[in-house]
């Protein structure tokens, strides 16, 4: 003890007498170019905010700690290393010590970060000045703000890696903290903003739009894939109701369904992330397939268990435009997820498989236009074979009408309300799509 104490003595003799010297210093800031302004991060330990962690600092802290004025309010909470919330001269020696300490550093990470509603984005954060033999980890402290409009939702969720998830609009400040003792503070926003993308396979151009059903329960209340096995292919059974009306019927509490994604004639509308589990199929399905829905045209509807007055000749057309949307779509998703056709699965094969409910969808309709799901294999294992197959980044667009179709889902189940096999939504919901 009294080594110790003869040692402390000597450390802050040494603060003392080289008050007007800087010992061992280094950055202790990092300017991060935004797209503002460089921020300036204050380090633990600067106490006089010059940028720096030296003896002076030890120095200022020291004769904080018996009784003299010489640190600004703003800069105490910088002071105290032991956090027993006081000033003394453990906190000078600490100071001292980091000042010649060659595994210290500041964190040079981004101050801010733009999302948008279902993104994933990733914080990265380094010590600098880099030291090779530093061992300095990381923790990123999850952050859950409720958001600016008072819904009492989360903006965001953080795991300990960085990696965030963005959910609601609003603002949420994650806090970065080094084993060395450093810390950080990245603001993230995150916007609730419709994008767009094209993709491109085997000549062929694909739109997608993405916007987040947010008040689905399905958009809260599950988790996101610990793998992925293959993809479901689904048809709505809801004649006439296209890709962008979905959202405005979906979009809303107490709907006992949410699928990733509708496909029509005009392109792809999606509405939940990719990497999170939807309720689509029922389980185990739900939990390690990806899905998306074909919307099925207007002109027929479902009858003592049966299609009723579809003209195979009139919807052609329709058919051929969904069919290659559908199956480009279909190939992205197994190149983006390292999938082949193998794993691409209709409804009706996932009931049979006992892995989903027992619903007849898409193979009813398929089989009505001569094609089957060994045929919508064959045609995305060539998309894949071509090898051509890009994706532009996606873009923020404005003004894209999320609209609301001439016969609306509830209008459709008030007319026709007998539950058939093949009507995967029974007059608005199936409980055991959702488990």
């Amino acid at each position: 003890m009294a080594r110790k104490k003869q040692l402390l003595s000597l450390l802050l003799s040494a603060a003392i007498s080289t008050a007007c010297l800087t010992v061992g210093s280094y950055p202790a800031f990092a300017e991060v170019q935004t797209p503002d302004t460089p921020v300036h991060i204050q380090m633990q330990g600067d106490a006089n905010n010059d940028g720096s962690v030296d003896s002076y600092d030890s120095l200022l802290v020291l004769r904080q700690s018996v009784g003299y004025n010489d640190i600004s309010e703003e800069n105490l909470p910088y002071c105290d290393l032991d956090n027993d919330n006081e000033l003394t001269s453990v906190d000078a020696l600490l100071i001292l010590m980091k000042s010649v300490n060659s595994d210290t550093g500041e964190i040079l990470c981004e101050t801010g970060i733009n999302a948008i509603c279902g993104d994933t984005v990733k914080i990265d954060a380094k010590i600098v000045p880099e030291n090779k033999n530093s061992k300095v980890t990381f923790k990123f402290i999850p952050d859950k703000t409720i958001s600016k409009d008072g819904s009492g939702q989360t903006v965001l969720e953080v795991s300990n890696t960085g990696r965030i998830k963005a959910y609601h609009p609003g603002t949420s400040t994650v806090t970065i903290k080094a084993s060395n003792g450093a810390t950080a503070q990245c603001k993230v926003t995150v916007q609730d903003l419709t994008t767009q993308q094209t993709i491109t396979a085997a000549g062929k151009n694909l739109t997608v739009n993405k916007r987040m059903m947010m008040k689905n329960e399905c958009y809260d209340y599950t988790y996101d894939f610990e793998k992925i096995d293959g993809i479901v292919v689904h048809s709505t059974a809801t004649p006439g109701v296209m890709a962008e009306t979905w959202y405005s019927a979906w979009n809303k509490p107490n709907i006992e369904a949410c699928v990733h994604a509708f496909l029509d004639d005009k392109g792809v509308c999606q509405y939940l992330p990719l990497e999170q589990i939807a309720w689509h199929a029922g389980s185990p399905a739900n939990k390690t397939y990806l899905d998306f829905e074909m919307c099925e045209p207007a002109g027929f509807y479902y009858s003592n268990n049966s299609i009723t007055n579809y003209n195979v000749a009139a919807q052609q057309k329709y058919f051929d435009k969904i069919w290659t949307n559908a199956t480009v779509y279909t190939a992205y998703l197994c190149k983006t997820y390292n999938l082949t056709s193998k794993n691409v699965i209709s409804h009706a094969e996932a009931g049979k498989m006992k892995i989903g409910t027992n619903h007849g969808d898409p193979d009813h309709w398929f089989v009505l236009h001569g094609r089957n799901m060994n045929d919508f294999r064959k045609d995305v294992q060539a998309i894949l074979d071509s090898g051509a197959i890009s994706a532009t980044e996606p873009k923020v667009v404005k003004n894209i009408p999320l609209a609301s179709a001439s016969t609306s889902t509830s209008d459709y189940f008030d007319i026709h309300t007998e539950v058939t096999p093949f009507d995967m939504f029974k007059v608005w919901g199936d409980d055991s799509l959702r488990y």
